[in-house]
């Protein structure tokens, strides 16, 4: 894991968790949602609720409105809105998951049918290419752009970079409770992560 600075001393107040479709960030914002209870922001469900019509001036000021809000942990890709969101972010957190994991999470999250329940629709539909096509395109798309926020940013504000299932593991069984950030030194929470 790459963990360039140490936790910091005050639990953060605004979050953003990024990552390829299937790498679990949804899971991991939820999580730290929980931990430091503050209020969960999934972008790609406010595309879907925001009255804007397409417009992309609308979403902006709607998206400029949730990031100056004074907490939220924020999950989303949405590269149009870095400049607004990253700025307002205490810590940074990029789940960087191979792409072939990405995908395995994807095809198993689709299979999953809850018992005794009959499947809402078929599993080609639920597989769709174009969540396929978006994991495939990340690397290429959407990975450079955060990289180069990471190196304008390290310096700014606490960065997380996790690279496998064992990463993400280690990172959520370390950090500090919301409560403990005073004393976290001494739980081991201020030693970089390796």
């Amino acid at each position: 894991m790459e963990h360039p600075r140490r936790f910091q001393v005050d639990p953060p107040r605004r979050v953003l968790v990024v990552g390829n479709r299937g790498s679990g960030r949804g899971r991991i914002a939820k999580l730290l949602s929980e931990r430091f209870s503050i209020p969960l922001i999934d972008v790609e469900r406010e595309q879907g609720m925001a009255p804007v019509n397409g417009e992309a001036q609308a979403w902006r000021t709607h998206m400029r409105a949730l990031a100056e809000r004074p907490e939220w942990v924020m999950t989303g890709n949405d590269l149009g809105t870095f400049d607004l969101r990253v700025p307002r972010a205490d810590w940074f957190v990029w789940v960087d998951l191979p792409i072939s994991a990405c995908a395995l999470a994807v095809l198993r999250n689709a299979m999953r049918v809850p018992v005794g329940a009959k499947p809402a629709m078929s599993l080609i539909d639920r597989l769709r290419l174009p969540r396929f096509r978006d994991i495939l395109n990340f690397p290429n798309e959407v990975a450079p752009r955060i990289m180069g926020t990471i190196e304008r940013e390290r310096r700014n504000r606490t960065i997380f970079i996790l690279r496998s299932r064992y990463e993400i593991a280690q990172f959520l069984s370390r950090l500090p409770d919301a409560g403990g950030f005073g004393d976290h030194r001494a739980k081991g929470g201020g030693r970089p992560l390796t």
